[in-house]
């Protein structure tokens, strides 16, 4: 999953899960998105300051945490 995001995405991923989903540029989302760790909480590109974290998102991120 994570391994084909770029390494920046990590970031990324950390910027949704403390609610900046919007500063997040649009082709890191949907890379997000594909990797099945984000959400889009909206329909489309235009909506993805409504982008959330999916199970395996919010997963990955707490095992980094530890």
């Amino acid at each position: 999953m994570i391994d084909e995001c770029d390494p920046d995405d990590l970031d990324y991923l950390a910027w949704i899960a403390e609610g900046r989903a919007a500063v997040v540029p649009v082709d890191a989302t949907l890379r997000l998105v594909a990797a099945g760790l984000v959400v889009q909480v909206g329909d489309g590109v235009a909506e993805r300051q409504c982008a959330e974290l999916s199970p395996a998102g919010l997963k990955h991120i707490r095992s980094s945490d530890q």
